[in-house]
């Protein structure tokens, strides 16, 4: 265990000068990225707030940038996005492309900041498909990725993992992959486990008895499984209890991606007509019930919200009893979706009926019963898909709405009449809304992004990933998408920057500000610092960075080729 850097109660009230003194006597070799630095960069930017860039911001980025960084490349998406993964923690959201099928670029961002800190640039086949949900699912811990990609195939990343050379695809290689849904077209329903070790995968309706799909393992190499072989994994297969047989038949099949219990000894499932909970170790349903499509388990998996013939049901999910009577005419599958929260330990649901429904708005649900009503015309939901509407905040306190206009309001639902807090405008496209770690809330679109900070409607980030500037390139075209593929970025629609490792960018030097909004550095590929911190160079152009690089890093060495390329 390393000793502590600066000690949290201290640094938590440090005014500048006395920051400065701690970090001129810190020893840097006790700093530990995950444990130390976002409550240091927490106390920094307090402090810039009051006293703008001060002498101890620049120690910090002196101490921050001698343990390793790299420069962030937020405009990697060459495609519209097609699936979202928010880290369990709230942290990090994954954001991935299917490419037309070809290949496909994954994108690590630091939610708190805003920044993109990792990219997975080549995964082949692309991740998930259009109008697939949770392509992108995070174990428990945050520390492994799952996605399904290759259109059939579900593999395992190391969402923080890189390689010295930036150019390099080694990081988008999985760790693992299974491909046991014997050439499906389309991704399967699945989920990765808690120990982001293996997976549930729904294999493709075999006629056998008992729940369809199997368990593969996810540790290392590929799997493989023919039609004709016993299915891979632990998941028992056996006739269906008599009862489920007469609800279901012989076969329990699986059409939407399940949830895993936390120990890992259960599967909640739902397909378009039945809930059900399965005992992993012998495969059989515990209990089974009827829905009409939609359907939402609390985050802990003790109860679950339905539709049914029109009434909205919620029950416990030990053993499938209703809690509480069910709700009359709360919509339809074609015009509300469910979401869930926990409020202390205290489960909560939301019915959203967007702008299709006869009266449109959102009604939350404590223990069964209807607490709230609020008063806002939703967006119409969209079709299955990571893009959602309605976003809790992960205190359960309270919520986001993307609306009809186009707005995204934050709506307090704790003790009282329901408030609302802030209006924020979305960017155009956007067809969802996420909550995550920082109380930092994000406009999620197929060609954008935007971070806000909820309380108080800063922008800590946006991203348009498709816009190009209408403007000739910094340097030589070819040497632009050969050495510098997934770097440059386009500032507006007439103005490009291209960012050059260690520490400087080509860009018009008047637009530092908006570089500075684009670009960070990066820790471990898992936390962002501001450069407007330290030293980094804006220059006009190629030759100028030339005449006055300060390194002879690897990408200086490119311009200096790509300078003679141009020049003759």
């Amino acid at each position: 265990m390393n000793p502590t850097f600066i000690d949290p109660a201290v640094l938590a009230v440090a005014d500048a000068a006395t920051l400065e003194s701690l970090l001129t006597e810190a020893d840097w070799t006790s700093f530990v990225p995950e444990r130390d630095l976002p409550a240091l960069r927490d106390r920094l930017t307090t402090l810039e707030q009051d006293h703008g860039v001060t002498p101890a911001h620049r120690l910090a980025t002196d101490g921050v940038r001698a343990r390793g960084t790299t420069l962030s490349h937020p405009a990697v998406h060459r495609s519209e996005i097609t699936a979202f993964g928010l880290s369990p923690s709230g942290s990090h959201l994954a954001t991935a492309e299917w490419g037309a099928g070809e290949r496909g670029i994954v994108q690590i961002w630091e939610v708190a900041t805003g920044r993109c800190v990792n990219a997975l640039p080549w995964v082949d086949g692309g991740v998930g498909m259009w109008g697939v949900a949770r392509a992108v699912q995070w174990s428990a811990d945050g520390l492994h990725l799952g996605m399904a990609f290759r259109t059939n195939a579900v593999g395992v990343w190391d969402p923080f993992r890189g390689s010295s050379d930036r150019h390099s695809f080694e990081a988008s290689e999985p760790r693992a992959e299974a491909q046991v849904t014997d050439g499906a077209d389309s991704p399967p329903a699945w989920a990765l486990h808690p120990d982001g070790r293996s997976a549930y995968v729904a294999s493709g309706g075999t006629g056998a008895p008992g729940v369809q799909g199997c368990i593969p393992p996810l540790d290392s190499g590929v799997l493989y499984w023919r039609y004709d072989e016993p299915e891979p994994g632990p998941l028992a297969k056996g006739p269906l209890p008599p009862e489920i047989q007469e609800a279901v038949g012989a076969e329990l099949v699986i059409d939407r991606s399940p949830t895993w219990s936390a120990d890992g000894t259960r599967l909640y499932l739902t397909n378009r007509s039945e809930v059900a909970v399965v005992d992993v170790a012998t495969g059989d349903p515990l209990w089974i019930a009827r829905i009409d499509w939609l359907a939402a388990w609390s985050p802990d998996q003790r109860f679950v919200a339905h539709l049914d013939e029109g009434l909205l049901q919620f029950r416990d999910a030990t053993d499938g009893r209703l809690i509480s009577e069910p709700v009359p005419d709360v919509g339809s599958r074609f015009n509300m979706s469910l979401h869930s929260a926990l409020r202390g330990s205290a489960a909560r649901f939301a019915a959203v009926r967007c702008t299709r429904a006869a009266e449109p708005g959102v009604e939350i649900f404590d223990g069964g019963q209807l607490t709230y009503r609020v008063a806002v015309t939703p967006a119409r939901t969209p079709d299955v898909s990571d893009f959602a509407t309605w976003a809790w905040a992960p205190s359960g306190d309270r919520g986001a709405v993307l609306t009809e206009s186009g707005d995204i309001e934050i709506w307090s639902l704790g003790d009282g009449v329901p408030q609302r807090q802030r209006s924020l405008a979305a960017p155009a496209g956007t067809l969802g809304v996420l909550w995550g770690a920082g109380d930092v809330v994000v406009a999620t679109g197929k060609e954008t992004l935007r971070f806000w900070r909820a309380d108080t409607g800063e922008t800590v980030g946006d991203y348009d990933f498709l816009r190009e500037a209408d403007a000739e390139l910094p340097i030589h075209e070819d040497f632009v998408y050969n050495q510098f593929d997934g770097s440059i970025v386009a500032l507006d629609r007439e103005t490009w920057c291209l960012p050059v490792e260690p520490d400087m960018a080509i860009a018009p030097p008047e637009r530092r500000a908006d570089v500075e909004a684009h670009l960070a550095w990066v820790v471990d590929r898992r936390f962002a610092w501001p450069l407007s911190w330290g030293r980094f160079d804006i220059w006009p152009d190629a030759q100028t960075v030339l005449a006055k690089a300060r390194t002879l890093s690897p990408d200086v060495g490119v311009l200096r080729t790509a300078v003679r390329e141009l020049t003759g």
